[in-house]
């Protein structure tokens, strides 16, 4: 089978599960991709580049695979070999419910491009549960705004071919390292960003330390140019614990994840939790809010309420119990089990679309 793959924002999360699918899945794979950068412009002017610098490369595809981020109602209006050809959505994040910076309104001609984009897909496929009904819920919402001329059934027919396939995910082997007896690790592993809420982490962080609890501090994760402040602050503030501190290559994060002992997230935007199940699966403890994507990985046990990390914090830190433990039943279902239900599902799409 040969699948076209199309990713305008390929970095971070969206290149890592480029590289999984393509290579977890056994197809002619034909990926045109373009740095991940500049996202309201690869939202805006992606197909048109697609359709003319590679409009060759989708003669005879079997099917297409887009990222959300590609204006698919456009691209098949551009390129004729595409009408007949059965094509997948798949939804990382959408931009009906992103969070935005405080002081930002929001643009709802990214939603709006993504919700004309499912239309023009025989299947939508989002990385959770939660990031179809928010999309869904936030699109009827949308529309019903508008003045007139509703577009009948446009919601409902988009959630009829809508359905949850989660993110492929590395699970090497099992490593255990021998506790070096030190104080527990906390690990902060996300984008520095701030629909991560970095300043809930280390605000707890900093009450937790000033109660006399030990524990020691490594931030990982990847850093844009435009970091929040609370990240030097922090660093500042919470000096005496650093293990470690700023971007890894994937060897030394490894070696962080095979470290670390509690892993923690106070995310204000989580369409699945990459980073998290990351942690987990290298042995970390997980602690993630009980809310977003989460409830669908993680045990009550792993989750805490909104506006009680702190005690979370605590509790754990002071437990009898080992944080660090093997958990790989929970990330087992998103390794080969994921990627083989993605090659059945694929084959199935191209059958029947």
């Amino acid at each position: 089978m040969r699948i076209v793959y199309l990713e305008p924002f390929e970095g971070g999360s969206h290149a890592a599960f480029t590289e999984r699918l393509t290579e977890g899945v056994a197809a002619d794979w034909c990926r045109l991709t373009l740095p991940g950068r500049h996202w309201k412009w690869r939202m805006r002017g992606s197909a048109a580049y697609f359709a003319q610098a590679h409009l060759r490369s989708f003669d005879g595809a079997d099917l297409l695979f887009a990222s959300s981020y590609v204006p698919l109602a456009e691209l098949v209006g551009l390129v004729p070999a595409l009408r007949d050809t059965p094509r997948v959505l798949y939804f990382h994040e959408n931009q009906l419910t992103y969070p935005n910076r405080e002081a930002r309104a929001r643009d709802h001609h990214f939603g709006f491009t993504q919700l004309v984009s499912a239309l023009a897909a025989h299947e939508c496929w989002f990385n959770s549960d939660f990031n179809r009904t928010s999309f869904l819920e936030a699109g009827a919402a949308l529309l019903a705004r508008m003045p007139d001329a509703h577009p009948p059934g446009f919601v409902e027919a988009i959630a009829a071919k809508s359905r949850v396939m989660p993110v492929l995910i590395r699970t090497p082997p099992w490593v255990e390292v021998e506790p070096d007896g030190g104080a527990p690790i906390v690990l902060w592993n996300h984008r520095w960003e701030h629909d991560k809420d970095p300043e809930t982490f280390f605000e707890a962080l900093e009450i937790v330390a000033a109660r006399g609890v030990p524990f020691r501090l490594a931030v990982a994760g990847t850093r844009n140019t435009s970091a929040p402040p609370v990240f030097e602050r922090a660093r500042h503030a919470l000096r005496d614990h650093l293990v470690h501190f700023g971007p890894a290559d994937r060897a030394t994060y490894e070696q962080l994840l095979r470290r670390a002992d509690l892993a923690v997230s106070t995310a204000r935007h989580e369409f699945f939790g990459i980073a998290m199940l990351e942690a987990t699966h290298f042995g970390a403890c997980p602690l993630v809010p009980d809310d977003l994507a989460y409830p669908e990985l993680f045990d009550a046990q792993y989750r805490y309420p909104r506006g009680a990390l702190v005690e979370a914090l605590v509790a754990r830190l002071t437990q009898r119990a080992p944080l660090r433990a093997d958990r790989r039943a929970i990330t087992a279902p998103f390794g080969p089990p994921l990627a083989r239900r993605y090659a059945a599902e694929l084959d199935r799409v191209r059958l029947e679309a």
